[in-house]
């Protein structure tokens, strides 16, 4: 009787030692469970889309295990994913843009120069949209220049990252920002935004319109003097504000005008000039600068632009139908009013007896067309517009009068994302 009793306590004890491992179990299952769900779709993630164009010449792509591939100019671009290098030699130079996957929303846009040696680090954006983590953007610059327009992302935070020799940048506001490499510093300039910047143990935030040095093996300088821009709304994010539309020039009284509009292009405002028709036709944006340069370190052009459709080949047979020119209406050191132009087109070959590579009826300071890959975003530089003159053999300019973008031809379509005259006291 005693051992059935015994027996008994030892089957109950087992029973409720058994019952309550199970119930612990079962606890943790449906806490764990929920918890690591969770987890899993707040920290899941997925490649952003990284898509490399060369702006000029070839580009060349290394990937981690050593392979080489190349884009040209005209092709549609290729694809880059983490551990891989753009590099761009003496002649070259590319556009990298960045996106979510399947979607045509510009999240950034990045110029690389010459010179320049981009490596991508990371490029991750959450998987589900339940994260509340936001998207990443990580790249070392080993040396070269790059400039960087960081766009407003409306559904989650996105933080470029760019790690250098020097030290470490954080862009986590919508900007245009310029960095410049070489092995005795890092020099970074905020045109718009904050840049957080970090080295050799020290941090400093820099606002927009001021820059900073990182010498090797130092903390950061700054704030600096930077370049100012002389154009208003030169991004178009305030649409056409600060800028005069010139009424359009149809030269046959049947056909239509075309529209000037400003679009959002992926999250990215543009001035989008669109015509279809017979005949010539010319409309022209034009900003008042009205500023004195003639005591300027330096004063350099920038323009990002698109053309996306053009009917004429080269510029027409006088060269005077570009889809788009720039021009720069200025006064010399001798007092002499002068205009500086340059034409873009996309279409057609050069024959100097039916399509000019230059406009034969403009009396302005001017260069060859200059062909560009067609619905494929380019960017134009002129470093120093005053060496630009010289190697016309002008005299450098004392006062910038205006600046105008004119669109030409008999059909087409452009669209300008950025103009700039940067000046550097």
């Amino acid at each position: 009787m005693i051992l059935d009793e015994k027996s008994s306590l030892e089957r109950q004890r087992t029973a409720w030692t058994v019952l309550i491992i199970s119930f612990v179990i079962f606890t943790l299952i449906c806490i764990s469970t929920p918890v690591l769900i969770n987890a899993y779709l707040q920290n899941a993630t997925r490649p952003l889309g990284v898509l490399v164009q060369a702006n000029q010449g070839t580009v060349g792509i290394d990937d981690e295990a050593g392979g080489r591939r190349a884009t040209i100019v005209g092709d549609a671009g290729q694809s880059v994913t983490a551990g891989e290098h753009v590099l761009t030699g003496n002649t070259a130079t590319a556009l990298v843009s960045v996106r979510p996957p399947e979607s045509e929303q510009l999240l950034a846009s990045i110029q690389v120069y010459s010179n320049t040696d981009f490596h991508l680090l990371e490029a991750e954006t959450p998987r589900f949209a339940v994260s509340n983590h936001g998207r990443t953007f990580t790249t070392r610059l080993d040396n070269g220049r790059v400039r960087l327009n960081v766009n407003q992302d409306e559904t989650r935070p996105f933080v470029v990252r760019l790690i250098t020799p020097q030290g470490e940048l954080a862009l986590a506001q919508p900007g245009q920002y310029a960095v410049v490499v070489t092995p005795e510093d890092t020099q970074v300039t905020v045109q718009a935004g904050r840049a957080d910047i970090e080295a050799d143990g020290r941090r400093l935030a820099l606002q927009s319109g001021a820059r900073a040095r990182i010498p090797t093996g130092a903390p950061p300088e700054g704030p600096l003097g930077t370049e100012r821009n002389l154009i208003a709304n030169g991004d178009f994010s305030r649409s056409r504000e600060q800028w005069i539309l010139n009424p359009w020039i149809v030269e046959l009284a049947a056909q239509p005008e075309g529209l000037v509009r400003t679009l959002d292009v992926g999250g990215d405002p543009r001035l989008n000039i669109t015509r279809q028709g017979t005949g010539h036709a010319e409309v022209s944006l034009r900003q008042a600068i009205n500023q004195d340069v003639s005591e300027l370190a330096s004063l350099r052009l920038l323009l990002t632009f698109r053309i996306l459709n053009e009917t004429l080949g080269v510029c027409g047979v006088k060269g005077s139908e570009c889809p788009l020119f720039v021009r720069v209406n200025y006064v010399d050191e001798a007092g002499a009013s002068n205009t500086w132009q340059q034409g873009f087109f996309a279409s057609g070959d050069v024959d100097p007896n039916l399509t000019p590579d230059s406009c034969t009826t403009c009396a302005m300071v001017q260069g060859p067309h200059i062909r560009v890959p067609i619905q494929q975003d380019y960017f134009f530089e002129i470093v120093d517009f005053r060496e630009e003159l010289a190697r016309h053999g002008r005299l450098p300019p004392r006062f910038i009068e205006s600046i105008s973008l004119v669109f030409s031809g008999h059909g087409f379509e452009v669209e300008v994302d950025d103009i700039a005259l940067l000046a550097e006291e």
